[in-house]
């Protein structure tokens, strides 16, 4: 049963969003430097922007299902800093969906330099704080809408990860753009 999980998770597809955002005053220490907690607001930009691309608004999940997505754990690699008025991209991607939690991987970038990579796993819950199975739903909504694609297990070799973040990047920029198709 692991076995076919394992392969089942290999077999996912990542799907990745990009969004652009410019520092503000109000986030950067005396220095102009942003505050290292401020990049987990970033991440949070990020996940929330990802979910609106590809038409899942999570304050709609929130009232309608009432399922929350808590953080149980989180981590944030600083590379480089990022300073006021910079203008930055926060690549977002789904890379695993599980019955109860979902994790999201992000790298922020000015230029195409890495400024930082890091990562939110959340566990789906109800408003009393029990875990519940949103997982596979979550899975469905991503596969009708076409944005993962089930593989045949004689698959052939996975593409690098730059092939796969750069064809799921125009996938989602295709998607806002042409916010008629999204449905």
């Amino acid at each position: 049963m692991a076995e076919e999980q394992k392969q089942q998770q290999q077999q996912q597809q990542v799907i990745v969003g990009t969004m652009q955002y410019r520092v503000t005053m109000g986030e950067t220490d005396a220095y102009g430097v942003m505050y290292y907690a401020n990049y987990f607001h970033l991440f949070e930009r990020g996940r929330t922007e990802l979910f609106r691309a590809l038409g899942i608004e999570y304050r709609q999940i929130l009232q309608q299902r009432q399922i929350l997505m808590p953080v149980v754990e989180t981590a944030c690699r600083y590379m480089a800093p990022i300073v006021y008025d910079d203008l930055i991209t926060i690549e977002t991607a789904i890379t695993n969906i599980e019955s109860r939690g979902i994790r999201f991987d992000y790298r922020i970038i000015r230029d195409e330099a890495v400024l930082a990579v890091g990562f939110t796993q959340h566990i789906f819950i109800d408003p009393q704080g029990r875990p519940v199975s949103f997982g596979k739903e979550v899975l469905e909504q991503l596969k009708a809408k076409g944005l993962i694609q089930e593989q045949p297990q004689e698959a052939k070799p996975p593409e690098s990860e730059e092939e796969v973040q750069e064809k799921l990047k125009k996938f989602v920029i295709d998607k806002i753009q042409n916010p008629e198709q999204n449905n």
